[in-house]
């Protein structure tokens, strides 16, 4: 696609095609994220979020990514009559808010070409939360999740299934915008990277006649720093 549209943009008329096609001062841009090898199309990065740039200057672009989004699952049974009566109940949620700002510097390239180097600080709050119900035992999970397996006498084995967390980082980053026409572009990104992850300490509730004994969990956190790359290629679109 991407070539047939570079190819068409070549054709255009000699006063069409001496204009600027790159983004100028005051233009925003968007873009979504193109994957060719699966044919799927998502949103623009590894986080999931919405991305927008405003240009300050044409070759200064500031970067604003977000996103918000829920999780919530329920599973309700029950047989209150009889001898065999019984009531079970998972109901959990989350919520997840991530946040990424940086800037770019783009450099003179060519007239189609527009490659940039920039900088982005990212931080991510995971929310979770769970009530879980077994017969006359209620347990109020904050901070993650569970998942109840059973022993061979039917004795109920709880575990974490997730952790909330709170998400901390910084990339230096390097990419190219090129315009197969006015407004119009393809690019790829990598970057260098860190990530702070500070899981959340498991809180448990229990109220009512327990059925087991939860297994206790506390903070704990993981790392990483390395090159990574843009899963696709990014598609997107300025507005002027």
């Amino acid at each position: 696609m991407a070539f047939l549209a570079t190819g068409a943009s070549y054709a255009q008329n000699v006063d069409t095609d001496s204009l600027s096609l790159k983004a100028t001062a005051g233009s925003f841009a968007t873009e979504l994220n193109f994957n060719p090898f699966n044919g799927e199309i998502s949103l623009n990065n590894s986080l999931n979020q919405i991305k927008v740039r405003y240009f300050a200057k044409s070759d200064l672009a500031l970067r604003l990514g977000f996103n918000v989004s829920t999780d919530n699952a329920l599973t309700d049974n029950q047989q209150p009559y009889g001898t065999d009566n019984y009531r079970f109940k998972d109901k959990k949620n989350s919520t997840t808010i991530g946040v990424n700002a940086g800037v770019e510097k783009h450099f003179k390239g060519t007239r189609r070409l527009s490659p940039y180097v920039g900088f982005d600080l990212t931080f991510t709050n995971k929310s979770m939360s769970q009530e879980l119900i077994e017969g006359e035992s209620i347990l109020d999970v904050k901070g993650g999740w569970y998942q109840t397996s059973y022993n061979s006498n039917g004795y109920p084995i709880r575990s974490v299934a997730g952790y909330g967390f709170k998400r901390y980082g910084a990339a230096l980053i390097c990419g190219f915008d090129f315009y197969m026409a006015a407004n119009f572009f393809f690019g790829y990104e990598f970057s260098l990277g860190f990530d702070q992850t500070d899981f959340d300490e498991i809180t448990l509730t229990q109220r009512g006649n327990p059925t087991s004994t939860p297994n206790n969990y506390t903070e704990n956190s993981s790392s990483s720093f390395g090159p990574r790359v843009m899963n696709g290629v990014r598609l997107g679109y300025i507005l002027r």
